[in-house]
């Protein structure tokens, strides 16, 4: 029986040896880091970018914001990549070494955003690329209600919210042209909008009395996960969403033939590298 156990051992240990040769850039390290990320593809490619940023692999040659975790061509430090759904990543971080998390989620985490180890650039193409924004059906973004809930969003009393309750993890975006806002006319004048808790609720409340003054009436359905807001939006429960940045609906569109549309950008939220067991990214270097 001895014999057979020790035979297994050889065996599991050459397996085990084997796979990770098959892995690109495998590393030196006995067991290798755990970093999860988001699941969904935009967010995953933006979490591997920051990850290259801070020297920790290196992605193919153009794999940019389409990169998944099949495009590392380099893994010096034995980091094994976890993909988990994005809602879900705050309540990992005691299981994994780091986490890279967007901003809306560590908040609504309860994460001490200050601890974040890293962050996207504010003035990256990220910035641009991944604003959130104000969704609504096709046909509906000069809508005059959409219009002065876009332009209440990019007020100086929503933007003046954002610089002093976030602390960097959200960040209004400049906005150009007319951004005064029309009274209502006619009847249709109540805007029901689908928004996650944090940040996007908590910025549509510094703007209700806004709208109000204009002879709007504002309501905010809140919603934990990233499927059933554009769901509500596509089948009319709701008149818009705000808790999405572009590339994800243009995703969400591709995947499910709707036709949802920017109505205005509003904020872009850096992705933040969150420490878990491991405090410190020279740590996962050695």
């Amino acid at each position: 029986m001895k014999a057979k156990t020790i035979l297994k051992t050889i065996a599991t240990v050459a397996i085990a040896g084997a796979a990770c040769a098959a892995l690109a850039g495998c590393g030196s390290g006995a067991a290798g880091a755990k970093i999860a990320v988001p699941s969904d593809p935009t967010n995953e490619a933006r979490a591997l970018l920051l990850l290259q940023d801070q020297g920790l692999i290196k992605l193919k040659d153009g794999a940019g914001l389409e990169a998944t975790k099949n495009d590392i061509a380099e893994n010096p430090h034995n980091i094994e990549i976890v993909e988990m759904e994005a809602a879900s990543l705050p309540t990992t971080l005691p299981d994994v070494d780091m986490a890279v998390i967007n901003g809306n989620y560590a908040i609504s985490g309860g994460i001490d955003t200050a601890s974040a180890l890293a962050r996207e650039d504010t003035a990256s193409k990220a910035a641009d690329k991944y604003a959130n924004v104000v969704a609504v059906r096709a046909g509906d973004e000069n809508s005059n209600k959409i219009q002065a809930l876009v332009k209440a969003l990019q007020s100086a009393t929503a933007r003046q919210f954002i610089e002093s309750t976030y602390d960097g993890l959200v960040v209004p975006l400049d906005v150009t042209g007319n951004t005064e806002i029309e009274d209502a006319k006619g009847g249709d004048t109540t805007i029901v909008v689908g928004a996650s808790p944090a940040p996007h609720a908590e910025i549509l409340a510094q703007v209700k009395d806004i709208l109000a003054n204009h002879g709007y009436t504002l309501e905010v359905k809140e919603f934990t996960d990233y499927i059933q807001p554009n769901v509500a939006l596509a089948d009319g429960s709701l008149d818009a969403n705000y808790f999405q940045h572009i590339a994800y609906l243009e995703d969400y569109n591709a995947k499910n033939g709707t036709n949802l549309v920017s109505a205005g950008k509003i904020h872009f939220e850096p992705l933040g590298l969150y420490p878990g067991k491991v405090a410190n990214i020279e740590d996962l270097k050695k």
